[in-house]
């Protein structure tokens, strides 16, 4: 799966003709407190997009490490999505994986397909989207295989010292609605528009059929942030 990724990108990189925009924004904070205890650790968010015509590549990475002075936290969600855009309605394919040191996940892999609808307004953009996902979920000592739906909803507001956006991920299995997946994530930046920001952010990795069901950080730190025109 990981070649194929690979494969893909330089496809990508490698037939631009025209001009391409590239936005990398970088957060790495200190965890405040956990689904444990208060602990100490680190915290990285990144959401870095390549768009070209109506095509974009989006990477998406969070990662968590908390430890008392044992590691009590090690997890890890990388998203990459390849999309298409006419006018407000965009369709997309995406890969994810996950690790899990405290539900005891060495590799949780998703695979979807779906589209969704994109609304602009006066201070954001608010954008909500459907996906059927296949997941393969490795444990210590078993394998799990399910189909689950995900609807996920976007809104970001924006103004010249503060920038908020919070982005739901609401996931049932498809053959059992009780079976339950909600990922979320809350950040605010002050002073959006330096490449330097004072960031804080809120996670919420909830599995109901996990023996660990909440995993909740609250973090602030530094975040970085660069928007660039590439034309060839």
């Amino acid at each position: 799966m990981k070649k194929i990724l690979i494969f893909i990108f330089i496809n990508i990189c490698f037939n631009i003709s025209s001009q391409i925009n590239i936005e990398l924004n970088n957060n790495l904070t200190s965890i405040l407190s956990s689904s444990n205890s208060s602990q100490i650790g680190l915290s990285f968010n990144g959401n870095n997009v390549i768009t070209k015509n109506k095509y974009s590549l989006d990477l998406n990475t969070n990662y968590a490490l908390t430890f008392s002075p044992k590691i009590s936290e090690n997890e890890l969600i990388q998203r990459v999505s390849l999309d298409y855009k006419n006018k407000n309605w965009f369709y997309f394919t995406s890969y994810q994986f996950n690790y899990s040191y405290t539900r005891g996940i060495y590799a949780d892999n998703w695979l979807g397909i779906g589209s969704g609808y994109k609304k602009p307004f006066k201070i954001g953009k608010f954008s909500i989207s459907y996906s059927i996902l296949y997941q393969n979920t490795d444990y210590n000592f078993y394998s799990k295989n399910v189909f689950r739906h995900s609807i996920r909803s976007k809104i970001k507001l924006e103004k010249e010292k503060f920038e908020i956006t919070t982005e739901y991920y609401y996931q049932p299995n498809v053959l059992n609605p009780k079976d339950v997946i909600i990922y979320g994530t809350t950040q605010i930046n002050i002073f959006p528009k330096n490449k330097l920001s004072f960031t804080i952010q809120d996670v919420i990795n909830y599995r109901n059929q996990s023996n660990i069901k909440l995993i909740h950080n609250l973090t602030l730190g530094i975040g970085y942030k660069i928007s660039k025109e590439i034309k060839k």
